[in-house]
């Protein structure tokens, strides 16, 4: 099972492909390493999220990516591993190119999220099992610096108790696979430790096959 965003990203990624194909009159199952460097071509000057911009080259190579798993998985594909390699190569040159005339593609970096943020959000969270399960999940995701579907694929097995706090395997993660050891916090409301422990003793959670979140 993939995370939502990863489906709907991928779904995305194929509705370009197939209004690309549709303009060159190619077959949707026409992927090939000269129809996708051609897509790459299309794609770098398609318009970005902001006015006056150009699609970022990481969204041409997430697309790359979802238009090859696509036609594999939903249309029966045998596609070789290096089938985008070609137009990812192509990509590459672009963006060498675009940073020596200092073009500025994409979003960038999200904003850092801070201490004082993270304090305003545990304060704001209700006294109640919603409020729990909520802090729980912000104190953990900022002490594993983790992506959203991280915490959301924890299961109870995953979130080991030890003398110093926590140690959390991060089994699902699109980037980095890791386990972490996380320390108790100094201060109790932000504490990563206290504000899961809370979380997992009031929900009752004791399969350890089962999530460590779960929709309230």
């Amino acid at each position: 099972m993939r995370p939502t965003n990863t489906v709907e990203g991928y779904a995305a990624d194929w509705k370009q492909w197939t209004q690309f194909c549709a303009l060159l009159e190619l077959p949707v199952t026409a992927i090939t390493p000269g129809s996708l460097t051609a897509f790459v071509e299309w794609l770098w000057w398609q318009p970005g999220w902001k006015e006056g911009t150009y699609t970022a080259p990481s969204t041409i190579d997430r697309r790359l990516s979802g238009v090859v798993v696509t036609g594999r998985v939903e249309h029966g594909l045998l596609l070789a591993k290096t089938v985008a390699t070609r137009a990812r190569r192509v990509l590459q040159a672009k963006v060498r190119e675009m940073e020596k005339t200092g073009e500025v593609r994409g979003r960038g970096p999200a904003p850092a999220f801070t201490v004082p943020q993270l304090r305003a959000a545990v304060a704001a969270a209700p006294d109640n099992l919603l409020g729990l399960r909520n802090r729980a999940i912000g104190t953990l995701a900022f002490a594993l610096m983790a992506r959203e579907h991280e915490i959301a694929y924890l299961r109870l097995r995953d979130l080991v108790d030890h003398e110093n706090g926590l140690l959390a395997d991060v089994r699902v993660s699109k980037t980095k696979p890791r386990k972490v050891k996380v320390p108790q916090g100094s201060r109790p409301s932000t504490c990563p430790v206290r504000t899961w422990r809370a979380w997992r003793n009031a929900a009752g959670l004791t399969d350890p096959d089962g999530f460590a979140f779960r929709a309230l």
